[in-house]
């Protein structure tokens, strides 16, 4: 007996009319009885509200409801037929099919990957054992397994594939007997035999509600209790030609189909966003006639869910994703993320990501450590730039927090530091340390983030109890990492529905829509690679061997796309389609072929309006509960400094090319300190790199040796200076680029070597080093009765032993050599003061004028190392002492107002402050 075909009107939405269906079947005497039926829907969603649906039609009309066993279409088999063993869950499975690998010899098994993986890289065997699961589930859902296609492939002209496929096959029997030897039998090979053996039978009624695709297996368990079996199908009668006699599409009828689409329920766009307005402005225009519970928005493309989410909250409009969260969104498993990195690795990037993970950071806050820790934690590694923590650099104040936390964090996560172990060794001790961080935290499963944070803990949980009992014999040995690694891997594309919300618009994936309940519907990115699908590249099974096989392929997916719309069409009352021209990449995109499923004048229409050139249209009206734009300009200006309670009393000589530069920088940077802070460096920045070289020069001109004239002498301390400076403050393990950079600061200090023996021995001997906080303070007079206290260090003063003759010297490490008056002048503009500032700091050291004043530089070009001496005049320094008391006047007077536009080239961290580059930038108002 075949099984039931029982055609439903489609003109009203699926489940509602499956409902009455069982309604008027299993109504008797005041009793709803579906005890007895077993409901087969393809997803949980779909079953949850046939339920729903199912009681409220039994308290509309007061019926005793006894509720039916729902199923999907995945879990029905097994209540057809009865195990004889227990199942093999997935990761045992794919432990079976890495044994089953491994003992092939890996010339044969060349055959299959050319490129095996490391016998000891067990992750990427994992990979490769899932790889042939997979295939192994798909063509076992069709009642084939990999000697078929090796037989298939006999038949089929230029196909090369039949060794591969032999020893796939060869492989495969490995993998059953391993589980045979456990006890333990495979899914869906339990479900041949049964089929094979004519074991499927039920003392229930089944009702297929749409199931318009099923696989050959599924068909198969079906026939042997066909008499049991009624198939729901959603189409007019006159369309019984487009199914087959399990209710099932016939994918060649459906290939030319055509699709009742009018023209005003397909809109063009142009992007994402518009995408997203237009989804706006299509609920808009439903006029309030629909509640939120009556209309869902379609969204093939789950790119495009946030910027929809977005758009429709701007609107006021609460939205509902179903998919929700996938689970490496979630917190616990980016911490598991963070953590094997950490434990794998130790390096500082790794530390630094542990302790920014949010509920890293809360845990810290437990520890009771405080400060501004992470601010600590930059400056440390821009100092220091080590590559890998545990061994302190520097002062120990400096890191005294950073210290605290990496002892904390290497405590919680210490049973992670152990050898490697067996798989299921490392379930309890992955827990623990989760314990560590989410163990003593209180969380309100009715709240968002607490809701994502436990359902992802939960399945983390069971992710590991299934490590925990896989059977000894096929656990591999690995680290704390690859472990974790193989969790997270295993929950990848797990995901974590959102809490129920009865005022929120719903958002669905495509496959979804046939069986929602919606009265409106909106579908978003109704563009070819979406609807429909296409998969024309395959590892094992290309597209061709697909249709050979009667697997899922092209043709199949064209059918349940081209049918899923014909019931949209049917059953909705309003539906709006959405057709995008290009990505958020900005890439080209084509409409979906269904639009085109009509007749040639409206295909060309359709196609015209598409490819035409785009042109903007009209700027449409606002959306109700929208923000609107109400300012002719932007609200955000650059803000005047307020009056200072205190003078600023000191100023660096360096200060001096801030202010110059821009006064309202200036306060930025040197008033109110504000200077970045991040650890994004690989390299020593420039900064950096010249206190290395001030450092060893420091040393070098504080010491005997700088009477030297031996430049191999002078060359061997500043080398042996060098050495001991990285050390202390670089470490031992430098990163790849401060290694080369340490090399190029060793070419130049050789170069400065050979320079100093001659200017040594010209006469010419250091007298002071880094001067600064030791000599008394110097005043820079304004004004009667105003000044400010000027500071600064002087790199080396040096003095001719013949002349008595001084010489001023600032170390400059910049890659070009630049003379002092092009650093110091622009044109007839004094831009820079820090060398005749130096003259008045050098005074209470005894240095008189006429003196030098210029640079040693240390260039890239080691040639050009030396002494580059400025030739100012008298008047030329008198001149800059104008310009140095005009800006201390100006000081002391706040004038910090207003911003130096264009942009200076120097303190430009302070762009986005001063809206550099900004179109119709404001300031402002005031002087």
């Amino acid at each position: 007996m075949p099984i039931t075909r029982k055609f439903i009107d489609w003109s009203r939405p699926a489940l509602p009319a499956a409902a009455e269906f069982l309604l008027e079947t299993y109504v008797r005497g005041g009793v709803f009885d579906l005890g007895d039926v077993v409901i087969v829907v393809p997803g949980g969603r779909a079953g949850r509200r046939l339920m729903e649906i199912l009681v409220q039609l039994a308290e509309e009309r007061s019926l005793v409801l006894f509720p039916p066993h729902v199923e999907t279409m995945g879990s029905l088999p097994e209540r057809l037929y009865e195990s004889k063993r227990p199942f093999a869950n997935d990761l045992v499975q794919q432990l079976a099919w890495v044994h089953a690998l491994r003992s092939i010899a890996a010339k044969q098994l060349a055959q299959v990957m050319p490129q095996l993986p490391a016998d000891d890289d067990v992750l990427r065997w994992m990979d490769l054992g899932a790889l042939l699961w997979q295939q192994h589930r798909e063509l076992a859902a069709d009642a084939m397994d990999f000697a078929h296609v090796a037989r298939i492939g006999h038949s089929l002209e230029g196909f090369r594939e039949i060794d591969r496929w032999k020893l796939l096959s060869k492989i495969q029997q490995r993998y059953l007997q391993l589980l045979d030897h456990h006890q333990l039998w495979d899914l869906q090979t339990a479900r041949l035999y049964a089929i094979e053996h004519r074991e499927c039978r039920t003392d229930r009624d089944i009702v297929l509600v749409g199931t318009a695709d099923m696989n050959r297996a599924m068909r198969r368990m079906l026939d042997q209790v066909a008499d049991r079996v009624v198939s729901l199908i959603f189409a007019p009668p006159q369309l019984a030609d487009r199914f087959d006699e399990h209710g099932c599409l016939l994918p060649d009828a459906w290939q030319d189909a055509p699709l009742d689409l009018a023209t005003e329920q397909v809109q063009v766009v142009d992007g994402p966003a518009d995408v997203a307005d237009a989804v706006v402005r299509a609920i808009a225009g439903f006029d309030g006639r629909y509640r939120a519970d009556e209309i869902t928005v379609g969204v093939p493309d789950e790119q495009a869910v946030p910027q929809i989410q977005r758009q429709l909250l701007q609107c006021g409009v609460p939205s509902r994703w179903v998919v929700g969260k996938s689970l490496p969104d979630t917190t616990p498993y980016r911490l598991l993320e963070a953590l094997a990195d950490f434990a794998d690795r130790g390096r500082y990037a790794d530390f630094a990501a542990l302790v920014r993970h949010p509920d890293v950071f809360d845990w810290i806050a437990r520890q009771g450590i405080r400060g501004d820790w992470l601010s600590e934690l930059d400056e440390y590694y821009n100092n220091h730039l080590q590559p890998r923590l545990g061994a302190w650099l520097g002062d120990a104040q400096e890191s005294q927090s950073l210290q605290l936390i990496h002892a904390a964090l290497s405590a919680a996560t210490e049973p992670l530091n152990s050898p490697p172990l067996k798989l299921g060794d490392w379930a309890a001790r992955i827990v623990g340390v989760l314990l560590q961080f989410y163990g003593d935290v209180d969380a309100d499963r009715e709240h968002a983030a607490d809701h994502y944070t436990l359902k992802a803990c939960d399945q983390i949980h069971d992710a590991l109890l299934e490590h925990q009992a896989a059977p000894q014999q096929l656990a591999p040995t690995l680290t704390a990492t690859e472990a974790i690694r193989l969790v997270l891997e295993k929950l990848r594309s797990a995901v974590i529905p959102p809490l129920a919300d009865e005022d929120a618009v719903e958002l669905l994936g495509w496959l979804e829509l046939p069986l929602d309940t919606a009265d409106a519907l909106v579908v978003a990115s109704f563009n070819e690679g979406f609807v429909p699908t296409s998969v024309n590249s395959d590892l094992f099974l290309p597209n061709g061997l697909r249709q050979r096989l009667g697997l899922l392929d092209n043709a199949r997916r064209y059918a349940r796309d081209a049918y899923a719309l014909s019931l949209l069409l049917a059953s909705r009352q309003e539906l709006k389609l959405i057709v995008g021209r290009r990505d958020g990449e900005g890439n080209p995109l084509a409409p979906s072929r269904l639009l085109f499923a009509t007749d040639r004048e409206t295909i060309a229409r359709r196609a015209i309006e598409f490819f035409e050139p785009h042109v903007s249209p009209r700027v449409p009206p606002p959306l109700p509960g929208a923000p609107v734009a109400r300012l002719e300009h932007s609200d955000f200006v650059v803000r005047k400094p307020p009056p200072l309670r205190e003078p600023l009393r000191d100023m660096s000589v360096t200060a001096f090319r801030s202010y110059l530069a821009c006064p309202y920088r200036f306060y930025l940077r040197h008033v109110l300190g504000l200077q970045p802070l991040n650890d994004e460096a690989e390299e020593l920045d420039a900064p950096t790199f010249g206190n290395l070289i001030h450092e060893v020069l420091r040393q070098f001109g504080s010491q005997d040796i700088r009477r030297s004239t031996d430049s191999a002498e002078i060359r061997h301390f500043l080398h042996h200076a060098l050495n001991q400076y990285v050390d202390l403050w670089l470490g031992r393990e430098l990163l790849p680029a401060v290694n080369v950079q340490i090399m190029q600061l060793r070419l130049r200090l050789d170069a400065f070597a050979d320079w100093q023996a001659r200017w040594a021995g010209d006469g010419w001997q250091i007298q002071h080093t880094e001067t600064g906080e030791d000599r008394e303070a110097v005043q820079l007079h304004a004004d009667a009765g105003q000044s400010i206290t000027l500071h600064g260090r002087i790199d080396r003063i040096d003095r001719h032993a013949g002349s008595g003759q001084w010489a001023i010297f600032d170390y400059k490490t910049s890659d070009t050599a630049k003379k002092p008056e092009q650093a110091h002048k622009r044109g007839s503009e004094w831009v820079d003061l820090q060398l005749p500032l130096y003259r008045h700091l050098a005074r209470p050291l005894g240095v008189i004028e006429p003196l030098k004043l210029g640079y040693i530089v240390l260039p890239k070009d080691t040639t050009k190392v030396g002494a580059l001496l400025a030739e100012w005049s008298a008047e030329d320094l008198a001149e800059a002492d104008e310009v140095a008391i005009d800006v201390v006047r100006r000081v002391l007077q706040q004038e910090f107002w207003p911003p130096t536009y264009p942009a200076p080239n120097i303190l430009t961290d302070y762009a986005a402050i001063c809206q550099d580059g900004a179109f119709d930038k404001r300031v402002e108002e005031g002087t």
